[in-house]
């Protein structure tokens, strides 16, 4: 590399070491005023930005429980299937992996009939 290219490489270097520090000052100079605008807010409406802030707490933690509440029956109802396709198999019953086996091999040969008849009905 030549003392020219080196230079250039260095100048490149610096221009964007400048451009980062320069976002960067941005962003941080807009953080500031971001918390300032938010610390005016909560000094000039607390009372009722509490309450707000109260209510969305309350709906967000009504929305979890319900979430929990979800998530624990689709748990106890996969527990379930679980359990009913062990006792199936002991018994010897037809379970449902074995029920979405038994339709994809009819899906397979109902595809291979109708290429069959198409394939007649192309020769006659």
């Amino acid at each position: 590399m030549t003392d020219q290219e080196t230079t250039e490489t260095r100048n490149n270097l610096s221009e964007r070491l400048e451009q980062a520090r320069e976002e960067l000052e941005n962003v941080t100079e807009k953080a500031r005023k971001a918390a300032r605008g938010a610390l005016n807010r909560i000094e000039n409406n607390s009372s009722s930005f509490f309450d707000e802030l109260v209510k969305a707490g309350e709906k967000y933690q009504k929305e979890r429980e319900k979430e929990r509440k979800k998530a624990a029956k689709s748990s106890r109802a996969k527990e379930s299937e679980g359990l009913r396709d062990r006792v199936a198999g002991y018994l010897g019953l037809t379970t449902r992996e074995d029920l979405e086996q038994l339709n994809k091999k009819l899906n397979t040969l109902s595809r291979k009939v109708r290429k069959i008849e198409k394939e007649a009905t192309r020769s006659s």
